[in-house]
């Protein structure tokens, strides 16, 4: 399926209408007081408070009403995907710029878990036609899926490479790996690994559901690995590369060496 199928394609899993229903009517309604609590943060931020506790206090509810947010936009997401509503907006773009947004949005729980986010390939000029938003969506799920499920001061690989006219996108984690049983059916919707009463890890087993379904809106494919529990695990995105070259959008922001850096500096 190529670009040119800009709704979502049937290959989901079904999800009764009433469940749908009802999962999308909940994201609405939690967005607004979730809006409210952002709102106060801000406020709060701007009062430049100089109390160490305090400013900790700030960070941490940001940190988590930001992680909020991504599940409640999942949420929605999820019903609009199985209804094949989901609409694409296909531009030409800078693979290089989709990855650094990925990390920034990912960036507060990367540094709260005290995690080296390690990139592996050097300033690489990778031009995609896709949609901005939903591919920096995609790679931001896998990316906050390896944070959330390493281990503190753990580490995380991100590569990218040309394979034939496809760009390989790889991130890698030595976090709690994925069992043997579970590993075929990971990108399905409300799969997730056993879990402790606290529920540590959070998340609802919807984004890596979504990561599939965005990809292969792009004419992509994802795939899994991982050796067994414990042992960590590497999700691979394949993105077909664009056969012109052409002018890219904001192409004077996103030069890609400057960009490549800025990962490099993100990653610090």
């Amino acid at each position: 399926m190529g670009i040119a199928d800009s709704t979502a394609a049937a290959d989901t899993v079904p999800v009764q209408p009433q469940k749908e229903e009802f999962l999308a009517m909940l994201a609405h309604e939690l967005r607004n007081p979730l809006a409210s609590i952002r709102n106060a943060v801000e406020v709060l931020r701007r009062l430049d408070l100089q109390e160490p506790r305090a400013e900790w206090a700030r960070e941490v509810v940001d940190r988590q009403a930001a992680q909020l947010t991504r599940m409640i936009d999942d949420l929605l997401d999820v019903s609009r995907i199985t209804r094949g509503t989901i609409t694409l907006h296909p531009v030409p773009l800078n693979l290089a710029a989709v990855i650094v947004r990925a990390v920034e949005v990912n960036l507060p729980l990367i540094k709260a878990r005290r995690l080296k986010l390690v990139i592996e390939s050097g300033p690489l000029d990778i031009e995609l036609d896709g949609d901005e938003v939903r591919l920096t969506q995609a790679l931001a799920n896998i990316l906050n899926n390896a944070a959330k499920y390493s281990h503190e001061e753990g580490r995380i690989w991100l590569s990218v490479e040309i394979e034939s006219d496809e760009a390989a996108i790889r991130i890698k984690d030595e976090g709690i790996g994925i069992a043997p049983e579970l590993l075929p059916h990971i990108f399905d919707l409300f799969t997730q690994g056993p879990r402790t009463l606290d529920r540590a890890q959070g998340g609802l087993g919807i984004g890596l559901s979504l990561v599939r379904s965005l990809v292969e809106m792009h004419g992509g494919r994802v795939a899994v690995f991982s050796a067994g529990e414990g042992l960590g695990a590497e999700f691979l995105v394949w993105l077909p590369v664009r056969r012109e070259r052409g002018r890219i959008s904001g192409c004077e922001l996103y030069d890609s060496p400057a960009t490549w850096s800025r990962l490099n500096f993100l990653a610090t």
